[in-house]
């Protein structure tokens, strides 16, 4: 009995020491998971773009050291449960600066994304396809939106300009039908070809830049050098611009209006004599004032300018998924002209279409753009009579007609701006379409297929009643021209990773056909009611058939081309990319059809070298190193290579005039392409953890088989095939330029904070130009070199201020060089035996000048804080001279009083000069410059509003202030387009560097007030 009751009393202890256990188990439980849900709560929040206040939908959130997370939903919304109000939220997004939040007892957190441009510029667009930045081993610079310049652009180009190393885009002056600036990208590399870069829109070889408005741009990528230009063969030798435009992102739809009304007028007036001046230099001369001083006080260059009122509106429509994106948007800009009657009108239509499909292997895109243009042009020879009239003459005479000035080359120029109209209207269409289909992962096939036609319809009028100099009938003309340009592509691509090892092989063909056809018309002597628009109307025959004067033109041009591109990267350290390409054209000689451009560049990532751990300063470093051989076909006619047959003087049979035709053009068979071979050496860098990054570049630049017209004597056995010369001049390979130069590119983030940031930018360039050779063994040049260009007067000889000459570079000036005035105010120089004279053409003529400037240079700074921001951009030239052109015309005391002069013609030393002024060293002077290019003032407006996601309202400035010691009105001039310099026609050359003319467009100043909204 007692064995049994003991064993019973221990289970009865046992469970009851588990009853309690499992009480205080039970309670603690309880009392953790009460203080749990005490603490745990739910955070809600939306994420936005912190630039223009739309949702980012997909936006990672996670709490900061675990693995619970969520992402925002197509509205930017997102909902979470943190466990305190210790966690940390981290939201990243690709494309964004990702941003950790502490919770604290906030239980709704709105976050704003910044956009890392660092990342966005990660990867450039190379020719038919995209790299990493740190993959890239060519010279290649990239500018995003963000930098482009501000204010009335009516120029994608002029967005960029001063903005890349080595890259110049000039702007001549301020005529806003002008607008196809002069592009240069390291020098100037041919006499006869075209030397501006390669355009590609969008993957459209060669598409005119005023065919996409500047805000429909997403970003510019330059490639500098023959390495990463050659897979665009021979039209690459110029570089080559890559254009990619904007396209809708993932998310729901965001509409964009952007508006500026801008405000133009004449930077700075030719410094003349005023009525009053004009009337007390005539007095003290002891002139009479009859046939002088006609009663009135006239600024005939504020008589023939205004303040031009500039309109731009832009409104685009863009949005998206993981599978599609669109963006359609229209822009109109409505610029005047500061001249009377000058002014330029565009209107731009864009829509780009992605989509992507089985499972999402294909990918297409579409392109379709439209834009019209309409051009008011003027003569700028009303400017040159402007610098000539007499001030104290009234613009209108007593009865309202127009006064015209006596003298030669002396017109109203008010009555040319107003009377004489020339109009001309361009219309362009361009369609374009891609698809890319991955076959097996990572090998895709490709196609590029577009078709533009552009067309252009222009006339020009001179009423009867206009009174110029040596007019007395009316004079219209009518013109057409039609330019249709169809382009496929198609490319293979296989990109392939094995471990350490990274390939990437690119094949392709391309094939371009050019048609280029134009019609024209004109007569004179007709009613001036019907303007140009009845030509019909004017002079006849005797027979009454028409007698005005009739053109028409066709020509085609054909190129094709394979090209290959193969890259290898050996663990992100060391990289090798060969590029080439096969191109045909059938532009050039048919012993010269075909040519072959490669190229081979290589990188070496000094920074992933174990050497470098522990040297946290230096955060990237790479060398570059390539080589590469580049042609240029452009800008030479499609039928230069051909023996042509036209028109060649008249010869009188049954009793009228008929056209006599002859050879006019020489057959030249083995004509080629201009050949450029480059070296480049660079070095990439980032600094202080990325803060500081730029680049250095060196480059090696020659181009041999210039394209040259060289004189022939009729009957001259030439070429491989020893053809007879049947005209007297023949477009020939001979010849060698060389630039040389080094570039330095800089961007620096100074100060990154929450509320204020400082941005800096800054780039310069130094290029050397020299043409080394201009003979072979049949053509010699001139010992003495050839002389050309002008300063608009119609004189020529000893007035020529440029000079083509071997060892020395284009846009050299040649004169005599100026000693001093005799007692009998005569210029004198040295000749040959050191004895002064007094005529330049017995002095030595020597090189005074060099038009190109010693360094280019750009640089930007940006400034944030909370929400108003402030950017400011200077640029200029070093060392540039310049043949001033109106001092050697109007500097002269003796044009007195029959032209108005300027009021330095009475200062020292032009007040000595008693005899007619020859070109010298004393009208070459420092054109140097330093330009306060663009300000910019933006103040972001803050709204609740859901409608309305952001708006900015900003101020801007161009051209604001000009540091020179150049006498003139303006050290940034139009480069000139001197005719053929042995008397052939106009070749549209810019050969011309640094002369300033006579007849010029003035530049402009210009105030911007501009809104920015998002919706």
């Amino acid at each position: 009995m007692k064995r049994a009751s003991t064993t019973r009393s221990k289970p009865n202890t046992t469970s009851k020491r588990n009853l309690f256990s499992f009480i205080l188990a039970f309670l603690l439980c309880m009392v953790l998971i009460q203080g749990t849900y005490a603490q745990s709560r739910t955070v809600k929040g939306k994420v936005t773009s912190a630039d223009d206040g739309s949702s980012l939908p997909g936006v990672n959130i996670v709490i900061k050291g675990t693995s619970t997370g969520t992402t925002t939903d197509v509205d930017g919304a997102y909902t979470i449960n943190v466990p305190d109000g210790n966690a940390v939220l981290v939201f990243s997004f690709v494309g964004f600066l990702s941003q950790e939040i502490t919770v604290g007892n906030q239980s709704t957190i709105d976050v704003k994304l910044a956009a890392d441009i660092r990342a966005l510029s990660e990867v450039v667009v190379v020719g038919y396809g995209e790299a990493k930045k740190t993959d890239v081993t060519g010279a290649v610079a990239q500018i995003t939106s963000k930098d482009f310049n501000v204010g009335v652009i009516n120029n994608p180009m002029q967005a960029v300009a001063g903005r890349v190393a080595g890259l110049v885009v000039g702007s001549p002056n301020g005529d806003p039908t002008n607008n196809r600036p002069t592009i240069r990208l390291r020098g100037t590399s041919s006499l006869s070809a075209n030397s501006e870069p390669l355009v590609v829109i969008d993957g459209v070889i060669g598409a005119p830049l005023n065919s996409v408005a500047p805000e429909d741009i997403e970003k510019y990528d330059v490639l500098k050098d023959a390495s990463a230009a050659a897979i665009y063969g021979s039209r690459g030798a110029n570089g080559v611009i890559i254009i990619t435009t904007k396209k809708g992102k993932s998310g729901r739809t965001t509409v964009d209006y952007n508006t500026y009304v801008g405000f133009e007028s004449v930077a700075k007036f030719a410094d003349l004599l005023t009525a009053d001046e004009f009337r007390q230099k005539a007095r003290e001369r002891g002139l009479p004032s009859q046939g002088l001083d006609f009663g009135a006080s006239t600024n005939w260059f504020k008589e023939i300018t205004r303040q031009a009122v500039s309109y731009n509106h832009g409104l685009s429509v863009s949005g998206g998924n993981d599978k599609s994106n669109y963006r359609a948007s229209v822009t109109y800009l409505n610029q005047p002209g500061v001249a009377l009657n000058s002014g330029y009108d565009r209107l731009n239509a864009r829509l780009n279409i992605g989509q992507k499909a089985l499972n999402d292997k294909l990918d297409m895109q579409l392109l379709v753009s439209a834009n019209t243009e309409k051009y008011n042009f003027v003569q700028y020879d009303a400017f040159r009579s402007a610098f000539r009239a007499n001030p104290t003459l009234p613009v209108f005479n007593a009865d309202g007609t127009y006064r015209q000035p006596d003298g030669f080359e002396i017109e109203n120029p008010v009555a040319r701006l107003q009377q004489l109209t020339n109009e001309r209207r361009d219309k362009q269409f361009l369609i374009n379409g891609k698809a890319f289909y991955e076959i097996i992962p990572g090998l895709k096939a490709g196609i590029n297929a577009s078709y533009s036609i552009y067309n252009q319809n222009g006339s020009n009028f001179t009423p009867a009643e206009y009174r110029g100099f040596g007019n007395r009938l009316s004079r219209g003309e009518r013109y057409t021209r039609e330019v249709a340009d169809r382009l496929v592509e198609t490319t293979l691509s296989y990109n392939k990773t094995i471990d350490k090892h990274r390939f990437e092989i690119l094949g392709g063909y391309s094939y371009q056909l050019l048609t280029n056809e134009g019609f024209g018309a004109n007569n004179r002597d007709f009613p001036d009611v019907f303007g140009a628009n009845n030509l019909g109307a004017g002079e006849v025959n005797v027979d009454g058939t028409f007698l005005g004067g009739v053109f028409s033109y066709k020509s085609e041009a054909k190129l094709d081309g394979l090209l290959g591109r193969v890259s290898y990267y050996f663990d992100d350290k060391y990289l090798i990319t060969a590029n080439i390409r096969r191109d045909g054209s059938s532009r050039f000689g048919s012993a010269n059809r075909y040519g072959v451009f490669p190229s081979i560049s290589a990188g070496w990532v000094i920074s992933q070298e174990s050497f470098m751990k522990g040297i946290d300063f230096i955060n990237f470093l790479k060398l570059r190193v390539g080589y590469g051989v580049t042609g240029n076909q452009d800008g030479i006619a499609d039928y230069a290579a051909r023996a042509l047959y036209g028109p060649s003087g008249k010869y009188f049979s049954g009793g009228a005039y008929r056209n006599a035709y002859n050879f006019i053009q020489n057959a030249n068979p083995d004509l080629k392409w201009e050949s450029s071979a480059m070296t480049n050496v660079g070095i990439d860098f980032k600094i202080m953890e990325g803060k500081l990054e730029g680049s250095i570049e060196y480059y090696n630049k020659d181009t041999r088989d210039l394209l040259f017209n060289y004189p022939i004597a009729l009957g001259t056995r030439y070429g491989s095939q020893e053809l007879t010369a049947v005209a007297s001049s023949i477009l020939t390979n001979v010849g060698r330029v060389q630039n040389r130069g080094i570039e330095f590119q800089l961007a620096y983030a100074v100060v990154e904070k929450e509320d204020f940031s400082w941005n800096m930018n800054i780039n310069f360039a130094h290029n050397r130009n020299k043409i080394v050779s201009l003979s072979n063994d049949v053509f010699k040049f001139p010992e003495d070199g050839i002389r050309y260009g002008g300063f608009g007067t119609g004189q020529g000889g000893l007035q020529q201020p440029s000079w083509i000459q071997e060892g020395y570079p284009i846009g050299q000036f040649i004169g005599a060089e100026f000693i001093g005035f005799n007692d009998r105010g005569e210029f004198q120089y040295r000749n040959a035996q050191g004895q002064l004279v007094n005529d330049a053409s017995q002095a030595v003529l020597a090189p005074i000048g060099d038009a190109q400037p010693r360094l280019t240079f750009g640089w930007n700074n940006s400034f944030t804080y909370k929400n108003f921001d402030l950017s400011f951009f200077f640029r200029g030239n070093l060392g540039q001279k310049i043949a001033n052109g109106p001092d050697i015309v109007f500097g002269n005391p003796t044009l007195f009083p029959n032209n108005n002069v300027l009021r330095s013609a009475f200062q020292a030393p032009y007040d000595q000069i008693k005899a007619p002024p020859q070109f010298s060293s004393l009208y070459v002077q420092d054109g140097s410059f330093v330009r306060l290019d663009n300000f910019n003032l933006g103040y972001r407006i803050p709204f609740k509003n859901m409608l309305v996601k952001s708006a900015r309202l900003y101020v801007s400035g161009q051209n604001l202030i000009v540091i020179t010691k150049y006498k003139g009105i303006d050290p940034e001039l139009r480069t000139g387009a001197p005719r053929d310099i042995y008397g052939g026609a106009d070749l549209g050359l810019n050969l011309s560097p640094g002369v300033n003319e006579i007849s010029f467009y003035p530049r402009t100043r210009t105030f911007v007030i501009g809104l920015n909204v998002s919706f």
